[in-house]
């Protein structure tokens, strides 16, 4: 009798032991023809889509953001979780022009199966019944005091955090004090970046501020210091081999390389990819004209937190002395900042580029 006993309570924990995988099916709309791509912690899953759906296998240590990809130019209106569960999401593909590119958007219709859903729709459901009230940035307060003071190790409660953040409904006290109560070692580096930006705003750099200066490798395996560029313009060129934005500007900048290179400006580009081949690749289908480094720490990495790096392409402008003229400014932009500096209308010293 005990020896039964023992197998139906082995076979209770069994039955109760959470799965070690995902299964996830995606439902497809719209008339999108090719593969859609599963991108989370640093993987790239591809799925073709047939018949209108797609599906992907995997595994997790925890729960982790998620976003779907496209074979073009791709962008998600937001990203979901993934958890080792059997996972069921319904999106639409369809295309959208943001500024001058022509992009594949991706919108999150329905997703069923997971335990953070079921977060994700308790604040969206409080969002769209309170968000027009007088009150709000109170009820907004507590109610995110209420989410991560029960869930401080879950993703979801630093991502949302950072989310909020960008918009200008909470004071940055506000936003410390929820910083705060977050378990710090569990949150994506780059939630927890973008939130502490937010919330100490004195740690980004600025305009007509030094820049950090830093030495990282070439395609040689020489080390590159932007220290090496003093007395020079230096047009710094954050980007990765998977970013198509920033390869798309390349023509662009050979024409302005080409053009003030012997006027006293250079060019380094920084890439953020975090696996070298990726980026040797990337190098040699592009064939850059300037000197290019990389640093495989990527957004999460020491670099991209000292300029505040959220999103790519980004750039930097510096001057002879190594302080910040300009902050992520379009290429049309940069050349007549460099045609006002090189032609000798203006000065540096007191002019700011914004």
């Amino acid at each position: 009798m005990k020896y039964i006993q023992i197998l139906i309570l082995l076979f209770i924990s069994c039955k109760k032991d959470k799965p070690n995988e995902f299964n996830l099916e995606v439902k497809v709309n719209g008339d999108y023809k090719g593969y859609l791509y599963l991108n989370y912690d640093n993987i790239k899953d591809s799925s073709l889509v047939t018949n209108g759906k797609a599906f992907f296998k995997g595994s997790v240590s925890y729960p982790i953001s998620a976003s779907y990809s496209t074979n073009y130019i791709s962008a998600n209106e937001k990203n979901f979780y993934l958890e080792n569960e059997e996972i069921e999401t319904e999106i639409t593909i369809s295309k959208k022009k943001i500024k001058e590119y022509n992009i594949y958007w991706i919108t999150i219709n329905r997703i069923t199966g997971t335990k953070t859903s079921i977060l994700v729709k308790d604040f969206e459901d409080f969002k769209q019944k309170f968000s027009s009230d007088k009150d709000w940035q109170k009820e907004l307060y507590e109610k995110l005091q209420k989410i991560i003071t029960q869930n401080p190790n879950h993703r979801y409660s630093g991502d949302l955090l950072s989310e909020i953040s960008n918009d200008t409904i909470l004071s940055k006290e506000q936003i410390g004090q929820l910083y705060n109560k977050l378990n710090i070692k569990s949150q994506d580096p780059f939630s927890i970046k973008s939130i502490k930006f937010k919330a100490f705003p004195e740690y980004k750099i600025k305009v007509n501020d030094s820049i950090y200066d830093f030495v990282l490798p070439n395609k040689e395996d020489d080390l590159i210091s932007t220290k090496d560029f003093r007395g020079q313009i230096l047009f710094i060129d954050f980007w990765a081999a998977w970013c198509k934005p920033c390869r798309a500007q390349f023509p662009e900048l050979t024409i302005i390389n080409n053009d003030f290179e012997e006027k006293g400006v250079k060019i380094l580009g920084v890439s953020i990819d975090e696996k070298k081949d990726d980026w040797l690749k990337a190098m040699g289908t592009e064939k850059p004209k300037w000197e290019n480094v990389i640093d495989t720490e990527g957004f999460a990495g020491n670099l991209a937190n000292k300029y505040g790096i959220f999103a790519i392409p980004y750039n930097i402008l510096v001057d002879e002395k190594g302080k910040v003229i300009a902050n992520d400014i379009s290429l049309e932009k940069l050349r007549k900042v460099l045609d006002s500096i090189t032609s000798g209308r203006k000065t540096i010293a007191n002019t700011v580029y914004n």
